[in-house]
Formats: C-alpha cells, structure tokens, sequence
C-alpha cells in the first residue's frame, strides 16, 4: 500500500471519527428536530408537518431561543386535536402563525382562544413559506374537513411576490386561469420517486443535517444580507404590474367563498408594526421605498374593505 493511499485512508478515518463525535455532541444540544414535512394525501396535499411529534426549536449556530412543542393530529402547531366536522375558526398565515418559535399561550390563535373563551376552536394552519396564495387554496380543503365559522387571515411582507414561485407543497398563482392559484406538487418517497427524495428523508434524521440546515441557515443569510448590503441603495420606488390589480380584486371576492364564510366573517391582518418593533431592539429595517409587494399588499386591503 502507497504511503499516499495510507495518508489518505487515514484523513478518512480521522474525519469520519470527526464527524461521529460530532453527531453525538449535537445530539445533545437542543438542535432544529421534529420539523420535517409529512407526506402528502389525496385528502390534503399541501405541506404540513408531520403529525403527533414533539419537536425542537432553535436559532442560529449558538442554539438560542429554545423552544419546544407539539404537533397535533393533523401537523400544525397545537397543544389539542383538530376533530373532524367540529366548529372552528381557522387562522391561516406563514411562520408567524405557525408559531414553532412561541409559547402557545403567545401565538395570534392562543391570545385570541384566551380572549374568546366562549367561540369555537381556534385552528392554526399556519405554515412556514406559505403565502397568500396558500391562504385562500387552504380554504376548500379546510372547509370541508371543518365547520368554519370565522376566518383570520394575517399578511405579511412578501406575501403576495411570493405566490409567484411556491415551492413543492404550496399554492402559486395561476394569474390569468381558473381556478386563481394552483398547488405545486411535493415529491414522495415511493418505489417510483427520485432516489434524491428518499435520500432526504433518511438524511434528515442526522443531527449534522437539521443543525446546518436549519440553525446554521439562519446565520448564513445574515451574513450573505450583510456582506453584499454595501452602500445604501437609491428608492426606486416600483408599482403593480399587469394582471396585479385584477388578481387582487379576485382575491378579495373569491376569499370567503373559499372557507364558506359570508365577506363580514373574514378578518384580514395586516403585518404594520414590525419595522417599527425592530428598530426599537436596534436592528436594521428596509426603507419605507414602495415595493411591488408592499403597493400589492395595500391593494388588497383597499379591496377587501370596500367589499
């Protein structure tokens, strides 16, 4: 045997041992875990998490703000069962409805289930990435499986720019076409699918895997927004562009036929505050430079107050 191949047999092992040692480590540490996606179902094809689980949360590479829950039956963030045909008010969003990072008690839906102890159940389907177009392809799904008797929908920046290219599991625009949105397919692992597919499922129970994809990311795109940020750029400020204003307008009319509900028992939320929240913790917000998303967002609520 070569002495190059023995050095490189060596640096293998070493590094394999490296990598060993670190995986017990972080399992140890209160890494990103339980967050996978389930699998779809005819029945509800859109990403969700995968039910009954007790998970994880944490940011960035020193581990902080740990928190841990539960999912229900169904995959969303809630400390109770979703029961079939039952009453229910759905509170639909992204990842500040989803909640992975909150107490219950301090989530929209656990103040509002506090507030109204007398209503019907408060359902969280919120889900992390999702946008506008998630909310209203959301609504025949949930209404058939649920009673609904209220809908509280809360948007946020890029909620609208994002419905332009969902990712697998999640609802995109279908500007122009009926029905208005349309959901992208999530791959299976099955006989048939891509060995990329089932490769992700296994590699995901790595320790190495969760932490750096999902608590090292969060560090990553700090640093990548911080390194190329350079000086201030000029306002140029943008606008809708075409085909905007009609999806808008479609959007407010189609919402609560969507759910099932009358106009007057949809209540939109709107995402003002948070600029103002973090410069008052002295981290950097964007400009208040108009954006196709921001004018978007303004649209839709023009619209759905007229309504």
């Amino acid at each position: 045997m070569s002495r190059t191949l023995t050095t490189l047999l060596a640096a293998a092992l070493g590094a394999t041992l490296l990598l060993m040692v670190l995986e017990a480590a972080l399992h140890l540490l209160p890494v990103q875990n339980g967050l996978a996606g389930d699998d779809p179902t005819p029945d509800w094809p859109t990403h969700r998490l995968r039910p009954d689980v007790h998970y994880t949360f944490s940011d960035a590479w020193d581990l902080r703000n740990v928190h841990r829950g539960v999912t229900n039956n169904m995959g969303y963030v809630a400390p109770f069962p979703y029961r079939p045909g039952s009453d229910g008010i759905a509170v639909v969003g992204n990842s500040f409805i989803e909640g992975l990072m909150n107490r219950y008690e301090e989530t929209l839906q656990g103040q509002l289930a506090r507030l109204l102890p007398d209503a019907p159940a408060m359902l969280n389907f919120g889900v992390s990435g999702a946008s506008l177009a998630d909310y209203i392809g959301l609504g025949p799904m949930i209404s058939r499986r649920f009673r609904v008797r209220w809908v509280v929908v809360v948007v946020v920046a890029g909620d609208f720019v994002a419905g332009f290219a969902p990712a697998p599991g999640y609802f995109g625009w279908n500007a122009g076409n009926t029905p208005s949105v349309q959901l992208r397919p999530q791959p299976v692992c099955t006989g048939a699918a891509p060995l990329l597919t089932c490769t992700e499922k296994l590699v995901r129970l790595l320790a190495i895997v969760r932490y750096t994809r999902g608590n090292l990311r969060f560090d990553l795109r700090h640093f990548l927004h911080t390194s190329v940020k350079g000086a201030p750029r000029p306002c140029v400020p943008e606008g809708l562009q075409a085909g905007d204003a009609d999806l808008l307008a479609a959007y407010a009319d189609r919402l609560p036929a969507a759910y099932g509900v009358p106009p007057e028992r949809v209540i939109l939320v709107f995402d003002a505050d948070r600029a103002e929240l973090y410069r008052s913790h002295g981290m950097s917000t964007s400009g208040s430079c108009a954006t196709r998303d921001s004018v978007a967002r303004n649209a839709l609520a023009a619209a759905a107050a007229s309504r």
